[in-house]
């Protein structure tokens, strides 16, 4: 009679151990011990069964049905290690098979391995690469360690293998997404919904990837009929509002999300949604308070979440009470190098209240806020900003607070704000000589341009190169190149470079072999040398305006989480020396770029 053992988790990790039970034995005992311990599978009574299966293999050390089942039974009971180490055991006696390395990475899985899981599952695809649920598992696991690239090809190949299933087309569809390929994605989740029409989380995607690329209308349409569907369900409600934030719609998502908070007060994502319209708004007050839901939002989503660990670890006291200007305060990492520059600009005015500050930084900001502030103790960390790997000791420090909390402190109104330009980072002097020397300035006015942002927190900031010919062909500008090369596009800026110079004959000087993404010191000496600046939003852009540098940014259509160039055009309160200059619409370049030229020959009269 086929018997089938099942392993008790979700659907997709269900083992069949046996498809049919043949006794290959002319032992009698070892036939009615067998017997046994499947009736007590059956009856699910596994603590019983476990010791008849170890009875089985002292007489057969080799019987194929012990060795399958036993390690299973452990994976019901928990039992990862012991179930470890049976298919270890096993892989002595007999030759391995899919299901052994499918067992053994979700013991490894359980034990939180994900890396010996990730090898199993590979293994598994060597002796049988034409398993798409294996593809699908490993995708499972290399999800759970961020490797996105590696997930992405697992994906792949399970949708390729069976391209009209369900889970194939949505597995892949979400890869993509997450992977920026949003037109690509949309095509597959729209394939994958014709199968199940009212898969709700396929909705929820295809409305996200419409958002992606712009069309918030649509997206609008189906959070629409989400909320409809499970009207009880937060995530719809707040997507909702962030489509009017992306059209650069204000009181209607205040609105929402304040609705949102009364039912659910703890819901991080709506108040930290709510925190980025409120700052926009220059509603500093309501911002600030509302803004440190983003840590929250964090620890819900990272596994080592650092905010409990900082102050269950090294006893210190993060946000939750007020500061007193004898203690000796931390200021914690929390955001990318812009955003911790435009914390920097905050930083005199802290340091009057409170005067005993360290702070963590990035590692490539250390030499420059070191100069800048030598009254600072500045930490570099190079880990992930959410990892408890710290070089410092934590536990001398009174009270902690992260980089974009200071605004709370001494943003709380416009009236807080520098009315004229603050240059509050100093360059190295030599590096900048250096530069100077090396350009062999002429009379032509030096224009420093950057055109693209790794940050992918919004997906409309960058642009391509051509789009700024209107100012490549105002007469009398040097252009040199800032734009740092972007990890995961490595190698497009020269090409872009390159083209623009065979069609247009337009050159863009790349000074020597500056690697402007690691090298911020000398970026920002040779922002120094440069007499304007034309920038998108980025790394670039905080840096000439800390640097006090006559700079052009454009920004586009929908803010999104860009709350601090603010819902208008013109000089930023963040940054005086930067002007402002907005996209027309989702992508929609090209007046902007059209005024930027215009205004610059205005100051070249």
């Amino acid at each position: 009679m086929p018997f089938f053992l099942f392993l008790l988790c979700p659907s997709y990790e269900i083992i069949d151990l046996n498809s049919e039970l043949k006794i290959m034995t002319k032992n009698t005992n070892l036939n009615e011990l067998l017997d046994e311990a499947l009736s007590l599978i059956k009856l699910k009574d596994f603590d019983k069964a476990i010791p008849i299966y170890e009875a089985i293999l002292k007489i057969d050390n080799m019987h194929p049905q012990a060795l399958s089942h036993l390690p299973v039974i452990f994976l019901i009971k928990k039992r990862y290690q012991d179930a470890i180490d049976m298919i270890h055991k096993s892989f002595k006696i007999v030759e391995p098979v899919i299901g052994d390395y499918q067992n053994l990475a979700t013991a490894y899985l359980a034990l939180g391995d994900h890396k010996k899981a990730i090898n199993s599952y590979n293994k598994a695809i060597e002796i049988d690469p034409n398993i798409p649920e294996i593809y699908k598992l490993l995708g499972d696991a290399q999800m759970k360690v961020a490797d996105h690239l590696g997930a992405f090809d697992s994906y792949e190949e399970a949708y390729k293998l069976e391209p009209d299933k369900f889970q194939r087309l949505f597995d892949y569809g979400i890869i993509l997404h997450l992977c920026r390929h949003h037109e690509e994605a949309l095509d597959i989740l729209k394939k994958a919904q014709k199968i199940d029409p009212d898969h709700i989380e396929c909705m929820n995607k295809i409305a996200a990837c419409l958002s992606a690329i712009g069309d918030y209308s649509e997206a609008k349409n189906i959070y629409k009929k989400l909320m409809e569907l499970a009207p009880e369900a937060m995530a719809p409600i707040i997507d909702y509002a962030s489509c009017l934030m992306y059209e650069d719609k204000y009181d209607e998502p205040i609105k929402i999300l304040k609705e949102v908070l009364i039912k659910k007060p703890y819901q991080s994502v709506a108040r930290s949604n709510l925190s980025l319209l409120y700052l926009t708004k220059k509603n500093f007050k309501e911002g600030w308070d509302c803004h440190e839901a983003r840590i929250q939002m964090r620890n819900e989503v990272d596994a080592t979440k650092r905010y409990d660990a900082l102050q269950k670890f090294f006893k210190i006291d993060v946000g939750k009470k007020e500061l007193k200007s004898n203690e000796k305060i931390i200021i914690l990492l929390d955001a990318g190098i812009g955003d911790v520059i435009l914390g920097l600009s905050m930083l005199k005015d802290f340091n009057k209240k409170f005067k005993n500050i360290s702070a963590e930084v990035d590692y490539r900001l250390v030499n420059l806020f070191k100069r800048s502030f030598p009254e600072i103790n500045f930490f570099g960390i190079k880990e992930d900003k959410h990892e408890i790997l710290i070089d410092h000791d934590l536990s001398n420090y009174d009270k902690g607070i992260y980089w974009m909390s200071l605004g709370k402190y001494v943003r709380r109104d416009i009236s807080d704000f520098p009315k004229e330009s603050l240059v509050f980072i100093k360059p190295d002097e030599k590096k900048v000589n250096e530069i100077r020397n090396n350009l062999k300035k002429d009379k032509n006015i030096i224009c420093g341009v950057s055109w693209k942002s790794a940050a992918t927190e919004d997906r409309h900031k960058s642009v391509p190169l051509k789009d700024l010919f209107p100012i490549f062909s105002v007469h009398g500008l040097r252009f040199i190149d800032l734009q740092y090369e972007i990890p995961q596009h490595e190698g497009q800026t020269a090409i872009e470079k390159k083209d623009l110079l065979k069609d247009n004959k337009i050159k863009i000087e790349k000074y020597k072999d500056l690697d402007t993404f690691n090298d911020i010191d000398g970026l920002s000496a040779l922002i120094e040398n440069c007499d304007i600046v034309v920038t998108a939003s980025n790394v670039t852009a905080h840096i000439a305006g800390a640097l006090g540098k006559k700079t052009f940014l454009f920004v586009p259509f929908s803010r999104g989480k860009l709350w601090y160039w603010h819902d208008e055009e013109g000089s930023s309160i963040w940054y005086p020396s930067i002007r402002i200059f907005r996209a027309d619409s989702v992508n929609k370049w090209g007046r902007v770029f059209k005024r930027i030229a215009e205004e610059i020959k205005k100051e070249l009269s």
